[in-house]
């Protein structure tokens, strides 16, 4: 009888693990989604305030400009950062293209078994 008690207070620890594990891995699997989004939009804001002091960098009125100058410099850094240390992040929200990868692997795999190649004899 002990026994029993035992094993259903362990099954309902297992339980309520369970369901707080799952819980807490969908709130993770969100913000993380969340903060791929907005580094993404991030990235496309820097990129666009990039383009437009270059623009006005190109200017014939700020030409030459050195504080101008070094704030392109700058915006450039900051971009190509943000594209290489936190590419995979930003990505983390784009559709992953595997099946398209194992198709084409399974078509490769079904020429290379129904390949024979020439024959030649040995006589």
């Amino acid at each position: 009888m002990t026994l029993e008690i035992w094993l259903a207070i362990a099954l309902f620890l297992s339980v309520m693990l369970n369901v707080f594990l799952a819980w807490f891995a969908r709130e993770q699997s969100q913000r993380l989604t969340f903060i791929s989004q907005n580094l993404n939009d991030l990235l496309e804001i820097i990129s666009n305030y990039k383009e437009h002091l270059r623009k006005v960098y190109s200017l014939e009125m700020f030409y030459g400009d050195e504080t101008l100058k070094y704030l392109m410099e700058h915006t450039n850094a900051v971009v190509q950062l943000l594209e290489t240390e936190y590419s995979q992040i930003i990505n983390i929200t784009d559709p992953i293209e595997v099946l398209e990868y194992a198709e084409e692997n399974e078509e490769e795999e079904r020429k290379d078994v129904l390949y024979g190649g020439t024959r030649t004899s040995d006589t």
